[in-house]
């Protein structure tokens, strides 16, 4: 059952495996954060211990709000598809960087 939402990680697969950041922002969902700010939580457990790995987050909840965050690269785009509107967008977020 999806009480909360889902989250997809995308990047340096051997990485990010070792963090499991897709469950990490459902849970930071299942305790109040938004999309945006629960990928970013995912995101800054990872560049903390890997400040030069390149990887996104994205985040939906139950109510379909939606965020992503990402580290490494300048730009990610991801898509959002709009079922009323029968489109879909494509969105780009700013990443954070190493600070090496």
């Amino acid at each position: 059952m999806n009480t909360f939402g889902a989250a997809v990680a995308t990047g340096d697969g051997d990485i990010l495996m070792r963090f499991l950041p897709s469950f990490h922002a459902v849970q930071a969902m299942k305790h109040g954060h938004l999309p945006k700010d629960a990928a970013q939580l995912a995101i800054d457990t990872i560049a903390k211990y890997y400040p030069d790995f390149s990887g996104a987050v994205i985040a939906v909840n139950i109510y379909g709000h939606y965020g992503a965050a990402c580290h490494g690269f300048d730009k990610f785009p991801y898509s959002i598809a709009n079922s009323e509107q029968n489109n879909v967008s494509i969105l780009y977020i700013t990443c954070t960087k190493s600070k090496s």
